[in-house]
């Protein structure tokens, strides 16, 4: 029988825990007791956001490896936060894992295979504090600078030649998807927002970075690394086995596990997890 299967977001490793995280793990903890209560296997699947651009830079001012960095502040700051709370989470998943690292390219890999991914240029407006590419309409006009809305700094102009995952060619069957089953994105104001966002057009996302190398390699481009919001999203699946073989230990885990149940997430970050990420599940036909 399938386990009920509840993710809280990866929280991005940088920050220090606060009540916004407490409050969505404390959430979901509650909500697998009630689950554990009522019989039911259960798996409540929590961790930390890894890679990227900020926290390549937070180490270096820091004069510390990157990997050093994470691993202090998972070890100071985020589980015995949890401890604290008495969060009775499964698992802990890092995305400097190698179980996480070789998942993630295993699924890149097979996305480039089926035809999802090719190489492209990227140049427009990027924010390093939300690790985002930016439409140029999201942003705020100040002073002549353009500034993020969530973090009210100047972004970066971006140009590189990356690579790109497809996103546009789902735009209508995420429609679909949302109006055929609209209890999957809740609340309703949520769920219409994204709507609203895919009736605006969606155009293909640049999955890679050149100018860093704080990431997951991209298998077949090893001078590039995996955009850290694609990297982040997986989580979810590589916690569970997602791409090892159907009998295999991790493969019969996913099988028991495999869809996830809720995805418990943010305002900010809803457009990753109701756009992007179904989107690459689609992909992959996972």
């Amino acid at each position: 029988m399938k386990s009920f299967y509840l993710t809280t977001p990866i929280y991005y490793v940088n920050d220090a825990p606060h009540i916004g995280h407490a409050y969505t793990t404390v959430a979901g903890d509650v909500l697998t007791r009630w689950h554990r209560q009522r019989g039911e296997s259960v798996w409540f699947l929590t961790g930390t956001d890894e890679h990227g651009q900020k926290v390549m830079r937070t180490a270096e001012q820091n004069n510390v490896a990157p990997q050093a960095w994470v691993d202090k502040l998972v070890a100071d700051a985020w589980k015995p936060n949890w401890e604290a709370l008495n969060i009775a989470n499964d698992d802990f998943i890092r995305t400097t894992e190698p179980r996480h690292t070789e998942r993630v390219q295993k699924f890149l890999q097979s996305l480039k295979d089926s035809g999802h991914i090719y190489a492209g240029k990227y140049e427009g407006p990027y924010c390093v504090g939300c690790e985002e590419f930016k439409l140029p309409g999201d942003l705020i006009d100040a002073d002549g600078e353009k500034l993020c809305p969530i973090h009210s700094k100047p972004i970066e102009l971006v140009n590189e030649n990356n690579w790109f995952f497809k996103l546009s060619e789902f735009t209508q069957p995420l429609l679909d998807h949302y109006k055929k089953n609209p209890e999957a994105c809740q609340p309703e104001s949520a769920r219409n927002e994204v709507i609203a966002f895919l009736e605006g057009g969606v155009s293909d996302l640049s999955i890679s970075r050149s100018t860093f190398d704080w990431g997951i390699p991209v298998p077949w481009d090893t001078d590039q690394v995996v955009y850290v919001w694609f990297d982040a999203l997986l989580n979810y699946a590589t916690a569970v086995g997602l791409t090892d073989a159907p009998d295999s230990e991790g493969g019969k885990k996913f099988a028991a596990t495999w869809p996830a149940d809720v995805h418990l997430v943010g305002k900010d970050i809803l457009r990753f997890h109701a756009v992007i990420w179904p989107a690459m599940l689609m992909a992959a036909g996972v």
